[in-house]
């Protein structure tokens, strides 16, 4: 008889493992404001009612993204990385909540995402947004607004992460949002047979996930964390464009192999380890090595480029400023790389705990909270 702690170590072992295959680091610096940061968020979500009660506070808090954001920023302190932080925390929030049936609904997932997206139609509330969420006093004080948590919450966190920003940045930043948010309905297409069933290959997994991983917003705070703005023509140019989306891939590639168990215990498809051994044949293991060998190609090509940038920069007349903007741009793609490695080694999202949490139709406390916002519920009585 095996017992949950030989599974757990088992899951671990397999997990480092699994994460030994990878040719880069599995750490950058963590932010020493990390830990002041996770008590904020836990603050701020409950204030917005997205726990219900100790119990999915301490469920949540174990996953630990303060890590994860803390190893995406080392150099923000303070309100940046708190606000980083509740960026993060509730991307997992909204991912949570299509685990189960939801997730199979494209129709009600659609007004859901065009309900978020009116948020981001929204005038800003003005220069001291970033100071208006307050903190919140913990668990058991729950929103009572005309919204359920999810919108309010995000309503919230948008207006501060966008106040005072430059409208480049603003546009750049919404756009990719939007790509995100629309990423959940495809996916639900793609689980109902509306679409495709299972993605035909793992360049299809990429094409969707590339968005519905979430780099590109979190990358995008590396500019007013920085205190910059990087030009259009630089950023959408190449070779910054493939740079980002050669990050994309590094963290889709390592993600997948993380939450490889997990995943197959919700029976989530949208796994490019999974479509590889659905498509080629053979066994788990050799395909996770092939993932992993994926993730070991992008990564070398994204360090040869960055190695050649800064000649290039200097050949087509860039100012040093700017140079030294896209360097620190760089830098924040590399911390996101390394850092989604690090925390997938610490957290309980993708050990024994993290996969109980998902099987057997188990879902997070908080995976319920679509249903209780109004346009999901009206949703569900038209149907």
């Amino acid at each position: 008889m095996t017992t949950r702690a030989s599974r757990s170590h088992a899951r671990q072992s397999a997990l480092l493992r699994r994460a030994a295959l990878f040719d880069f680091p599995a750490s950058a610096g963590l932010s020493p404001d990390a830990e002041a940061a996770r008590l904020h968020t836990v603050q701020w979500l409950s204030r917005f009612g997205v726990f219900e009660g100790g119990e999915a506070v301490a469920e949540y808090d174990a996953l630990r993204f303060d890590v994860l954001t803390g190893l995406f920023y080392p150099g923000a302190r303070g309100a940046d990385l708190d606000l980083g932080n509740d960026l993060v925390g509730w991307y997992f929030v909204f991912d949570d909540q299509f685990d189960g049936e939801l997730g199979h609904r494209p129709e009600v997932v659609a007004r859901l995402v065009a309900d978020i997206v009116r948020i981001t139609e929204e005038p800003l509330r003005g220069p001291d947004a970033r100071e208006a969420s307050g903190g919140g006093d913990g668990a058991g004080h729950g929103y009572d607004g005309p919204e359920g948590p999810l919108l309010a919450s995000f309503r919230d966190l948008w207006h501060r992460i966008n106040s005072g920003r430059s409208p480049v940045w603003r546009a750049r930043f919404r756009h990719h949002w939007l790509e995100y948010l629309h990423s959940y309905h495809r996916e639900a297409l793609e689980r109902t047979g509306s679409g495709a069933g299972m993605p035909r290959s793992v360049d299809a997994v990429l094409a969707l996930r590339r968005h519905s991983i979430g780099v590109q917003p979190c990358l995008d705070l590396n500019e007013p964390f920085g205190g910059f703005t990087l030009p259009d023509a630089l950023h959408g140019g190449r070779p910054l464009a493939r740079m980002r989306e050669a990050t994309d891939d590094v963290v889709v590639f390592t993600n997948d192999i993380a939450s490889l168990d997990k995943e197959l215990a919700a029976g989530d498809v949208h796994n490019s380890v999974i479509v590889r051994r659905e498509r080629a044949g053979g066994d788990l293991e050799d395909a996770v090595r092939h993932i992993a060998g994926l993730a070991n190609a992008r990564y070398r090509w994204f360090e040869k480029t960055a190695a050649r940038l800064p000649r290039m920069l200097s050949r087509a007349g860039v100012a040093a400023e700017v140079r030294r903007d896209v360097e620190s741009y760089v830098d924040g793609m590399r911390n996101v790389i390394s850092g989604n490695l690090g925390w997938s080694l610490r957290t309980a999202r993708y050990d024994e705990r993290g996969i109980e949490a998902v099987s057997r139709g188990r879902q997070r406390p908080w995976a319920g909270l679509a249903e209780s916002d109004a346009l999901v519920r009206a949703g569900r009585t038209t149907d």
